[in-house]
């Protein structure tokens, strides 16, 4: 039940979708917890928000918005470039450090019990979306949650990808896959621990299909983390030929199951629904190679047709505060490299790269303190995940702009980092969260 309690907090906070009367469902996240807090724990406890982890993002968010501000007023585009998305991410990531002491409550497993509270939530996203896509009642119903009109996403799910909206997010796009991306890896870190005992056998293999599922049906960015969490995972288990074949066995076994229900369950409205719309869509590159001899999608030659294009000198330099009505030589792009750079120039997207740096840099040097294997993966873990934007971004803006990424990274980071203050406290009465009050701002 604790377990629950804690996916369902991390799903409200990270997937951040309309509600009534409070608006973001983040906000719930907070109502509960302050509710648990006055009347379980008595207190209300601060400790996050001073540990310097938090700060320096909190301060690196602050400035972010203050040079995005600064962008596009001297460009006269007052109001225009990502400030707003800036916004509600700041208010998510303090909901999220609210709630922190309920999802660490055990400072000594914190970093397992985050991997695993992470893959929780992002099997019941999948999970809630694939009943959506088979159940049409069910999948209305969600569409309520999606945005504050939500009239305007009913017309919009006349597209033939119309499944898309079908998740319960405020993000249901770019976003989603992006950080299903994240969810992969940590899974694939959660199997690297010796004899784990959170997350294995059946409920491995149960969580993996909702995700996929997931990805499937949001989108197929999510397949690049998917990929690199499976390299990583190879990497460091490719000597254990006896662990590889078990486990291409149970999943082999686990496919047939799937199998199974696929043609004994669904219905043949439900099986046509997903193989005329769903696997053309996830698996585009597949059908590009089948039909036409040739590994692509839509989407990524698109990007390389339309989105990417020639700059002036002075836009690199300097950007331009975007494209606004106001400023039309360009035309829209949606990848990520070209609007930092169509913003505030080569200064904002390093900018944006020193910002995202913030989230992985006192948990790779924590990492490499370890002097062990195990903070080898970790340092790898972290590594990966921070080389993981830089190929997210080349698809949409991505350097501390994805907003469910941006909750998942603060939860992994401060985790691994109590984890570890926890762990080489000598003393087992003194929590480790003195630990991060003495490397708190204000020490």
């Amino acid at each position: 039940m604790k377990y629950l309690f804690k996916v369902i907090l991390l799903f409200l906070i990270a997937f951040n979708f309309i509600v009534p009367v409070v608006h973001y469902s983040a906000t719930v996240a907070v109502l509960i917890a302050g509710i648990y807090y006055l009347f379980v724990k008595k207190s209300v406890p601060f400790t996050y928000f001073f540990s310097r982890y938090s700060f320096i993002i909190f301060v690196g968010s602050i400035l972010m918005v203050l040079f995005d501000l600064l962008a596009v007023t001297l460009h006269g585009n007052v109001g225009i470039g990502f400030l707003l998305r800036y916004i509600v991410q700041g208010w998510m990531l303090i909901c999220l450090v609210f709630v922190l002491p309920i999802l660490m409550d055990n400072e000594e497993t914190a970093f397992n019990d985050a991997m695993t509270v992470i893959c929780g939530a992002f099997a019941l996203q999948g999970l809630v979306h694939t009943l959506a896509f088979l159940m049409p009642s069910f999948g209305e119903f969600i569409l309520n949650f999606q945005s504050a009109n939500p009239e305007r996403i009913r017309a919009a799910t006349m597209d033939i990808n119309h499944f898309r909206f079908y998740a319960l997010t405020g993000a249901p796009f770019f976003d989603l896959p992006s950080a299903y991306g994240v969810a992969c890896i940590i899974f694939f870190r959660l199997q690297l621990i010796p004899g784990q005992n959170y997350l294995r056998g059946w409920k491995a293999f149960t969580v993996m299909v909702f995700m996929i599922l997931g990805i499937m049906l949001s989108g197929r960015t999510g397949f690049i983390g998917l990929g690199l969490g499976l390299a990583f995972y190879l990497i460091y288990k490719w000597n254990d030929l006896a662990q590889m074949w078990r486990n291409i066995l149970k999943i082999t076994f686990g496919f047939l199951c799937l199998l199974a229900i696929f043609y004994a369950v669904l219905t043949p409205s439900q099986r046509g629904n997903l193989i005329n719309n769903v696997f053309p869509f996830a698996f585009e590159a597949y059908y590009n190679w089948r039909d036409y001899g040739r590994f692509s999608t839509g989407s990524s030659d698109m990007l390389m047709q339309v989105h990417y294009f020639p700059l002036e000198p002075k836009t690199l330099m300097w950007g331009d505060g975007g494209v606004t009505s106001a400023n039309q030589d360009y035309i829209h792009t949606d990848a990520g490299y070209m609007n930092h750079i169509m913003i505030g120039g080569i200064p904002y997207l390093l900018l944006a790269i020193i910002y995202q740096w913030l989230y992985f840099w006192q948990p790779m040097k924590m990492a490499r303190r370890e002097q062990s294997k195990n903070g080898n993966i970790n340092f790898f873990c972290f590594f990966l995940l921070f080389a993981h934007m830089f190929i997210l971004e080349y698809k949409g803006a991505a350097f501390g702009f994805i907003h469910i990424v941006e909750v998942l990274l603060l939860y992994i980071g401060i985790s691994y980092l109590a984890e570890q203050y926890a762990l080489e406290e000598p003393v087992k009465e003194k929590a480790s969260s003195e630990k991060l009050s003495n490397e708190s701002v204000f020490a």
